[in-house]
């Protein structure tokens, strides 16, 4: 059974990580993050102005994104639903009930090839399962998502996507909103080895939503970090049936896919099928780490086919 790699309130496996075949993204919500940033925020308003008292400046320290994030969570072998990123969710919401609703919320899964064979036949990517909830129904559907890179972004492909009502009873509609998608995305794993940030933009109201922040020491299990190029292969996406396997394998309770999305020319040699190998046990193990995120090669416009080829991933890499 693939692993997964989970995160708060994105879901990866490496709590925030994930080792195998699949990704829950990291523990810790933003709703949390932004408590702890008020309070410090507080603490310094209320510190003696030592610095400015001698004449000296603060520093910031520098980094190449605006917004930070969490890096992919611990590993986890279980299957990802519906109804577990719903309770994600919950409990988050539940933690900060009473304070002033949140305008969104967003958690995410990461599911990851379990040997060189599958990912081979994943065309080097991993999928991306990606639940956001939000006050306006306006924000929905999630526009695109990509992989902020300090000089570039590779946008990934969206494989599907589901609305749902989120139930009103349910802390997390009164704090995070009534409206909610779920997404599947093809995510490359080389991104756990470069600068980069996972991020989205809305349908409206908001662009540049950080989700996963790179590099990461998450990940499979299995040695992939020591191929010559772990990168998506140029001009190659999964075949179906490794896409319908990996989705069998890592979640449950989300409609299986009986197609690819319609891309660019470039991007349609599917890969090669895999020598078959008997799947690994996980049924006694205790877990790890394990993340994953997918990157696709084009972004063709909501409901249209991109009209040229996009760059190779590879030559977007080495540029």
């Amino acid at each position: 059974m693939p692993a997964y790699a989970a995160g708060e309130p994105g879901h990866a496996v490496d709590l925030g990580v994930i080792m195998s075949r699949w990704d829950n993204l990291v523990v810790g919500s933003r709703s949390q993050r932004a408590l702890l940033l008020f309070a410090l925020a507080a603490a310094v308003a209320m510190a003696p102005p030592a610095l400015a008292q001698n004449g000296q400046k603060p520093t910031t320290p520098s980094r190449p994104f605006q917004e930070k994030s969490d890096a992919p969570g611990p590993l986890r072998y279980e299957k990802t639903t519906p109804q577990t990123l719903a309770d994600e969710l919950e409990g988050w919401a539940k933690r900060i009930e009473g304070a002033v609703p949140l305008e969104r919320q967003d958690t995410y899964s990461i599911c990851h090839a379990a040997n060189r064979a599958e990912f081979d036949a994943f065309a080097h990517y991993s999928l991306l399962i990606l639940t956001v909830v939000t006050q306006s129904a306006d924000e929905l559907p999630v526009k695109r998502v990509y992989l902020r890179m300090p000089d570039r972004e590779l946008p990934l492909l969206k494989i599907a996507s589901w609305r749902r009502n989120v139930d009103q009873a349910l802390a997390t509609y009164k704090m995070y909103g009534p409206y909610r998608e779920d997404g599947f995305y093809l995510f490359p794993l080389s991104a756990y080895l470069r600068i980069a940030q996972l991020q989205a933009d809305l349908a409206a109201n908001r662009s540049g939503l950080p989700l996963i922040e790179f590099p990461s020491q998450g990940g499979p299990e299995w040695p992939w970090r020591t191929l010559p190029n772990p990168d998506p292969l140029p001009g190659t996406l999964p075949t179906v049936r490794a896409l319908q396997a990996l989705i069998k394998g890592c979640t449950s309770g989300f409609p299986i896919p009986t197609s690819l999305p319609q891309v660019a020319p470039e991007a349609r040699r599917p890969a090669a099928e895999p020598t078959p190998q008997p799947a690994p046990d996980y049924s006694k193990r205790s877990g790890g780490l394990t993340d994953i995120l997918g990157i696709a090669p084009t972004t063709p416009p909501p409901g249209k086919l991109s009209p040229e080829p996009s760059p190779r991933l590879q030559d977007l890499f080495n540029k």
